[in-house]
């Protein structure tokens, strides 16, 4: 949460667990967070435990943790995070002389290189496999580094309900694999996200909607745009409108909360990131990289699943910021 213009955290009370203190903070995930500071004028991120101690620091400058290991420069970034013990990471072989592939790989939470090879990209560990990419080409790796599935797919997503979103190269179509890479549900989706909670978004005809692990509709084509389930709720968009829907598809919260709503993240530890607009003003601008909030100027403040306000920043931060007179 900010408090004027620092970054720290409150607990799902309001109260301040970490206190504001950093240029940017980003969610925890598997009990540490990454963070950015200031350091002798540069750009630094850091990883912090839910104390605020800082167990991983970036010995490098720039937009991520850097870290230097044996010959590697290892790379994180800030929309990166760690899952099942490990965060994805790019590694540079810092020899200048060097010009093999690309290499991928995890950090452990000791800040050491647990899994890394010739990758040019990789991905979170979900149900004990992580996807990669390799040639332009999407396939699945097991804590070993071993191809649970060869790359294969144009595309993929991570596994959750046994399942994983993949682009079959043949038709141009989305389905879903099992761990075995076998499709369990045909491609035939335009877009498809992974399984959250038993559902998953998928876009087909135009329109967007949630099926189940077997292939069945839970809620029909219907959004402009659908983010996957979390918490219970799912955020959506229709033509004219954009809102939190239920299992079921149904409209949640008060309709007062969406005329003032300018953007929102999904539900996280049971409390979604709300920007939103005071009384009789409009949308300031807001500015995001990959989940990463560059700039937002608006109120913020958090619903929780009853879709109450658990805080809310005060008016006299927002004319502060945008150096409005307070009327």
């Amino acid at each position: 949460m900010r408090k004027y213009d620092k970054w720290g955290y409150i607990d799902e009370s309001g109260q301040w667990i970490i206190k504001p203190q950093y240029q940017m903070a980003m969610d925890f995930h598997d009990g540490l967070a990454m963070v950015k500071d200031t350091y002798q004028g540069g750009e630094v991120w850091d990883f912090i435990n839910e104390k605020g101690q800082k167990v991983i620091q970036s010995e490098y400058f720039g937009f991520g943790t850097f870290i230097k290991l044996y010959d590697y420069k290892v790379s994180v970034q800030p929309h990166d995070h760690f899952s099942e013990g490990l965060v994805p990471v790019t590694i540079q072989i810092l020899d200048p002389t060097y010009k093999g592939a690309g290499i991928s790989g995890f950090l452990n939470k000791e800040g050491q290189l647990e899994l890394y090879g010739y990758y040019d990209k990789v991905y979170n560990f979900s149900e004990g496999l992580a996807r990669i990419e390799k040639g332009g080409k999407v396939g699945y790796i097991n804590r070993n580094g071993d191809y649970a599935i060869k790359p294969i797919f144009s595309g993929g997503g991570a596994f959750a309900n046994g399942l994983a979103p993949a682009l079959d190269e043949a038709t141009g179509k989305w389905g879903y694999i099992d761990k075995k890479g076998n499709f369990v549900i045909q491609p035939q989706f335009s877009k498809a996200r992974e399984f959250s909670q038993g559902v998953a978004a998928v876009w087909k005809d135009f329109k967007w909607g949630y099926i189940m692990p077997d292939g069945s509709v839970a809620v029909p084509m219907q959004f402009r745009s659908a983010d996957s389930f979390s918490n219970g709720y799912a955020f959506v968009t229709t033509e004219n409108d954009a809102f939190f829907i239920d299992r079921h598809g149904k409209k949640v919260f008060d309709n007062e909360l969406y005329t003032k709503l300018c953007h929102t993240r999904s539900f996280t530890n049971g409390a979604a990131l709300m920007s939103v607009s005071p009384e009789n003003r409009g949308c300031n601008s807001y500015r995001l990289a990959e989940e990463v909030i560059l700039e937002d100027t608006n109120l913020l403040m958090y619903l929780n699943t009853d879709g109450k306000v658990i805080y809310r920043q005060e008016l006299e931060e927002y004319y502060t910021i945008n150096k409005i007179r307070r009327p």
